[in-house]
Formats: structure tokens, C-alpha cells, sequence
């Protein structure tokens, strides 16, 4: 890569596909299906996309063989074309029993995932989630895996990585100069600070986040979209 390459970063989920209650029912907005398609083929733009999904699933769902696939956090990295260039062993859990029925009576959904396991509430009544996400939070402190906080869910994954630390070492990776990254998330924040010090860091609004210090703050994917083709000049 030139001294002059961007690296283009996107969270997926509530950035290039809308939120659903379902994460399996989630689809890549076609706005950004045709942004993706366009942005990879520019020169001196690297394209990543983020995300806390396993990469088979991520991969399934974007259908972009240009861009890097960061899974899972970054525990599991693919280059353009698929190429494995990171992992980590795969997560082996098991709840309590008390915690097992204490999910199932209270309707909130558990999510397996490669490296991961989450607690979906969306859409739940709030009075029936915060005893539960707790003591789903006292048994990941407890089997010493990371927690991390989403917008109705609650993840926890393998030790290591991160979306900001990721998002780092695709830059020294790349020799990208400047960095301009989409999110939408408390998870995204780490990577939008990051952004915001080396280029550019957009942050699409929604009524479940405030946006962090220093980003541009977008209100649609439309206007979202609009505003990347200006940063890599399509």
C-alpha cells in the first residue's frame, strides 16, 4: 500500500444494515450494498468492516470478497479474497442451571456465536432484563471472558482484541494514512475515537446512544453513505 492510502472501516450491524429484533434476520441495507461494491474498487482505499458476528456469518450476510472481514471483535480477521490472517480457539461455555431457567422464564434470547455468547432483549419488557443480564454478567466475570455492553444485548467473548485494537493493527498492517470509520455503538466508540485523530469518525444517531466527543453525527444510512462517497472522492 501507498503512503497516501485510506483505510475505510463500517460496524455492521445498525451502520450497513438496520437493526432487527432477530439478529439472523438482519440484511445489508442496498444503499450500502452498492457503497461497498463501489468503495473497494477505488485505488488507495482499503475497506474493512467490523463487527462482533462470526466471520462466516458476516461474510454471508455482505458478500464483499474486496474488503477485510474483522469478526468477532477482532479475534478472527479475513484479507480480501478470504485469506485467514487471525484467530483464536473457539469458545466453550456451559451455564448454571439456575441461570439456564432464569433465561428461558424471562424470554430473552441467547446467541451462540464462534468466540461469543450474547443476551438479546429487544423488544422484552425492561423489568423482565436487568436481573437476568446481571447474573449473565456475574457468570462471564466469573469464567473470565470479556463483557461487552450493545444496544439490547450484552456479549461475552474470549479475552483479547477489540474492535479499536483491530482496527489499529489494520492500519500498521496497510500503511493506511488516514482512517475514517462508521459506527453506530458503544462498541464502536473505542474505533471512532481512533478514527476521529487520524481522518474521520461518523457516527449514525439513533434515540438508544448518545454519540461520543469528536464525530460527525449523521441522522440517516443515506446521508451516512453520501458523506463517505465525499471522503474517497467517488
Amino acid at each position: 500500500m501507498t503512503a497516501g492510502t485510506t483505510l475505510l472501516a463500517f460496524d455492521f450491524d445498525g451502520t450497513l444494515a438496520p437493526i432487527c429484533e432477530d439478529p439472523g434476520q438482519v440484511r445489508l441495507d442496498r444503499g450500502a450494498a452498492a457503497l461497498l461494491a463501489e468503495t473497494t474498487q477505488v485505488e488507495g482505499v482499503v475497506v474493512a468492516i467490523v463487527s462482533g458476528r462470526d466471520a462466516g456469518d458476516l461474510t454471508h450476510r455482505v458478500n464483499t470478497p474486496g474488503a477485510y472481514i474483522i469478526a468477532s471483535h477482532g479475534l478472527e480477521i479475513h484479507a480480501p479474497g478470504g485469506q485467514l490472517v487471525r484467530d483464536a480457539p473457539p469458545l466453550s461455555f456451559a451455564f448454571g442451571a439456575e441461570l439456564q431457567r432464569e433465561i428461558a422464564a424471562s424470554g430473552l434470547r441467547v446467541e451462540s456465536k464462534k468466540h461469543a455468547v450474547a443476551l438479546h432483549w429487544r423488544g422484552i419488557p425492561y423489568e423482565a432484563i436487568e436481573p437476568v443480564a446481571d447474573m449473565f454478567r456475574a457468570w462471564a466475570r466469573e469464567a473470565q471472558l470479556d463483557l461487552i455492553e450493545g444496544r439490547c444485548v450484552v456479549e461475552a467473548r474470549s479475552a483479547g482484541s477489540g474492535k479499536e485494537e483491530a482496527l489499529r493493527w489494520l492500519t500498521h498492517a496497510t500503511g493506511a494514512a488516514r482512517v475514517v470509520y462508521a459506527g453506530d455503538d458503544i462498541t464502536d466508540f473505542g474505533p471512532l475515537r481512533f478514527a476521529a485523530e487520524r481522518g474521520r469518525a461518523l457516527f449514525l444517531a439513533s434515540n438508544e446512544r448518545v454519540p461520543p466527543p469528536g464525530v460527525t453525527v449523521v441522522g440517516s444510512f443515506r446521508e451516512l453513505f453520501r458523506l463517505i462517497r465525499e471522503e474517497v472522492m467517488i
